[in-house]
C-alpha cells in the first residue's frame, strides 16, 4: 500500500531530461490567467507590476537552476517556495489564481528531478503547507475549504499530462536510439555484402577463367590436330576465329571480376587513367569508334570510384554486346561537386518502357542499383535505330572519404 502511495507522487522517466519549455509556457499561462481573466478581482497596476517582476524572477531561477544551485533541488524549491509567497504579500486580494497553478507545477518538477518517493512527498507537503498557509493569513479557513479541491484537481490533472508528454518524449528517444542501431546494423550488412560479393568474385574468377581457358586450349588442340594430321587448313581458321571470339568473350566477364578483387587493396587510383583503361579494353574487344572527353580535377573518394568505374564498363559492355553502334562517345565532367558522365551511342537504340522485359539488359538493373548506392541519378534516354543516351549524375563531396 505505501508503495502504491509513493507512485502516485514519482514517474518512470528512465532519466529523460524534461525540457524547459513546456514548464516556461504553462507558468506564463498561468501568468496571463492571473492577470486578464480573473472575475472575482482585477489587480490595479502595482500589483500587476508586482507580480511580473516576480514571475520574471521565478522563470529566471528556473532557467538557470542548474547554474545557481548544482543540482541541489532542495535550496531550490525553497527559493521557489518563497517566490511563490510573494504573489500573496503583493496582491492579498488577487494571488489565489496564480498559486493554485503554480504549486501542482513546482510539484511536478520534483517528479522529473527526483527518483526518490519520500523526497518527493516531503517537497510537495511543502508546497501544500505554503498554499495552506498562505490562504488562512490572508483569507481564513473558509477560503481554504474553497481552494483545496481545485488545487487537488489541478495536481492530478498536471501529473497526468506530464505523464503522457514523458511518455511522448521516451518513444522519442527510443525511436533515435532504434534509428542509430539500424544505421549501425546497416553498415554492418553492407561489409558482410562486401565481403560475400568479393568471395563471390573470386568464385567467378576460379570458374570463368579457368573454363575459358580450359576451353581455348582444346580449341587451339584441334587446330594443330587439323593442321598436322588432316592439313585442313580452313577448318583450323574457322576453329580460329570462334577461339577469338571466346577469348574476348571470357576476358569481357573475367576483368570484372579481376578489377574489383584489385581495388580491394590499391587505394590509390588515378579515376581519369582507369576510365581511360575502360575506354582501351572496349577497343580491344569492339571495332567501334569512341571518342572521351574527361575533365577530372578532385580526388575521387574510392567507393564512388569503384561504383563509377562499374557503371562505365557495364554501359560500355552492353554496347559491344548489344548496340550494334559505329560511334561512342563517353563525356565525364567534374561540375560543382558532381560527376556529369554521358555515354551516347549511334546504335539500334530500344524501347526504354520496355527495359525490364528485354533480354540482355539485366546489366542496366546493375547500373541504376549503383548509382543510388552513391546517391546518384541516372537518365536513360533511348530510341530505336537512334542510339542511347544515358546521362549520371554523382556528387562526390569534397573531403569525402570510403
Amino acid at each position: 500500500m505505501q508503495n502504491k502511495f509513493k507512485l502516485l507522487f514519482t514517474i518512470d522517466s528512465d532519466e529523460v531530461k524534461l525540457p524547459k519549455s513546456p514548464i516556461i509556457i504553462a507558468t506564463i499561462l498561468i501568468y496571463i490567467a492571473t492577470i486578464f481573466f480573473q472575475n472575482t478581482y482585477k489587480l490595479n497596476s502595482h500589483e500587476v507590476a508586482g507580480f511580473t517582476i516576480v514571475m520574471m524572477g521565478q522563470l529566471l531561477v528556473y532557467l538557470f537552476s542548474d547554474i545557481i544551485f548544482k543540482h541541489k533541488y532542495w535550496i531550490y524549491f525553497t527559493v521557489q517556495g518563497i517566490i511563490t509567497f510573494d504573489y500573496a504579500v503583493i496582491g492579498p486580494r488577487g494571488y489565489e489564481t496564480i498559486l493554485v497553478g503554480l504549486i501542482p507545477i513546482l510539484i511536478f518538477q520534483s517528479i522529473i528531478v527526483y527518483y526518490d518517493g519520500i523526497k518527493v512527498i516531503a517537497t510537495c507537503l511543502f508546497f501544500y503547507s505554503i498554499f495552506c498557509g498562505t490562504i488562512i493569513v490572508f483569507d481564513g479557513v473558509k477560503e481554504l475549504i474553497k481552494y483545496i479541491p481545485i488545487l487537488i484537481l489541478v495536481t492530478f490533472a498536471v501529473r497526468a499530462y506530464l505523464t503522457i508528454f514523458l511518455k511522448q518524449v521516451k518513444s522519442h528517444i527510443q525511436t533515435q536510439k532504434i534509428l542509430m542501431e539500424l544505421e549501425f546494423a546497416y553498415e554492418k550488412v553492407e561489409e558482410l555484402t562486401l565481403l560475400n560479393e568479393r568471395e563471390r568474385m573470386a568464385r567467378d574468377l576460379h570458374d570463368t577463367l579457368s573454363q575459358g581457358l580450359v576451353g581455348i586450349i582444346m580449341q587451339l588442340e584441334a587446330v594443330n590436330v587439323h593442321l598436322n594430321n588432316n592439313n585442313n587448313t580452313k577448318r583450323a581458321q574457322e576453329i580460329v576465329k570462334k577461339s577469338m571470339g571466346y577469348a574476348r568473350s571470357t576476358l569481357a566477364d573475367s576483368r570484372l571480376v579481376i578489377d574489383d578483387l584489385r581495388f580491394k587493396e590499391n587505394t590509390d587510383i588515378d579515376f581519369a587513367k582507369a576510365v581511360k583503361n575502360e575506354i582501351s579494353e572496349f577497343k580491344a574487344v569492339s571495332n567501334t569508334s569512341i571518342v572521351s572527353d574527361i575533365k577530372i580535377e578532385s580526388q575521387i573518394p574510392l567507393k564512388i570510384l569503384k561504383h563509377t568505374l562499374y557503371i562505365v564498363r557495364e554501359a560500355l559492355n552492353n554496347i559491344a554486346k548489344h548496340a550494334k553502334a559505329e560511334n561512342v562517345v563517353v563525356k565525364i565532367i567534374e561540375d560543382n561537386n558532381k560527376l556529369n558522365i554521358n555515354i551516347i551511342d549511334n546504335g539500334i537504340g530500344f524501347d526504354v518502357k520496355l527495359l525490364d522485359k528485354l533480354l540482355g539488359h539485366y546489366g542496366i538493373l546493375g547500373m541504376t542499383e549503383r548509382v543510388r548506392a552513391i546517391h546518384g541519378e541516372i537518365k536513360i534516354k533511348s530510341k530505336r535505330k537512334l542510339g542511347t543516351n544515358i546521362n549520371i549524375m554523382i556528387p562526390i563531396g569534397k573531403g569525402i572519404d570510403e
